[in-house]
């Protein structure tokens, strides 16, 4: 089988026949098995929400010749042994149509538009295969980082996580974590796949979602709780990220 997978919540480490497997939020993870044992981590009270796309090797070779117009390349081509795993970056276009999933799926299971969510699916599929199989994006691979660079990454990322309505410098934040500021931002970017200042804002709104989904609290008190001081210019973040007011979310939330 060949799977796309994407986590959106937090990171998850695993194994598949031995070897390490990591999703990391902001990245695409795409994975090319056979008969295969795996195992997957979680850490204890942390909310996970993963992707996991699965195609056969045939409908792999078949999305392959749609977007190269060849059939030399196929699932073959990229399986090692019986499993073999890359990732790539999300861009900016990938992110809003993730978040167009995201939203697909906060109504009933009887409401969704299966033909929205089918294209969706397909439109993620194609843009990591045309980077699969185009040479001039090769150097989109996720570079290696130590295990105390990760270590530290994953610490920085706690805390500001814990301070999102007031987050440390990015110099207070190098130095916490022991870690030299420029290499801080460097690092973080090839880890999480944004930078510190986007980690923050893309938390900040994720946790506004989650206040606002709950029903407890208006748009302003959202905001404010999130580290905004200006309800309009929150609104508007929210709209990017979402493609919905927060306004209008709230409405949609009071009609079920």
């Amino acid at each position: 089988m060949f799977e796309l997978s994407y986590t959106r919540k937090n990171y998850i480490y695993g194994e598949v026949n031995r070897v390490p497997v990591e999703l990391r939020p902001g990245y695409s993870s795409l994975g090319f098995l056979g008969e295969a044992c795996a195992h997957s981590e979680y850490n204890s009270g942390e909310e996970v929400q993963l992707y996991s796309i699965w195609v056969s090797p045939y409908t792999f070779d078949d999305f392959c010749e749609a977007v190269c117009g060849t059939s030399n390349i196929g699932f073959r081509s990229f399986q090692k042994n019986t499993y073999s795993c890359c990732s790539f970056k999300s861009d900016a276009r990938e992110e809003s149509i993730i978040n167009k999933l995201d939203l697909s799926l906060i109504k009933e299971t009887n409401q969704i538009n299966r033909l929205l969510l089918e294209s969706y699916i397909l439109e993620l599929l194609s843009i990591n295969i045309e980077r699969l199989i185009c040479k001039d994006n090769s150097k989109e691979y996720v570079g290696r980082l130590s295990r105390a660079d990760m270590d530290r990454l994953t610490y920085a990322r706690e805390i500001l996580l814990n301070r999102l309505e007031s987050p440390p410098t990015l110099l207070e934040l190098s130095r916490i974590i022991h870690m030299n500021d420029c290499k801080l931002k460097r690092s973080f970017k090839q880890y999480f796949g944004k930078t510190v200042y986007e980690f923050i804002r893309e938390q900040r709104l994720e946790k506004a979602f989650a206040l606002l989904e709950q029903g407890e609290h208006n748009v302003s008190e959202s905001a404010f709780a999130v580290g905004y001081t200006n309800v309009s210019h929150f609104s508007e973040a929210f709209q990017k990220r979402f493609g919905i007011l927060p306004r209008v979310l709230i409405r949609s939330f009071d009609a079920k």
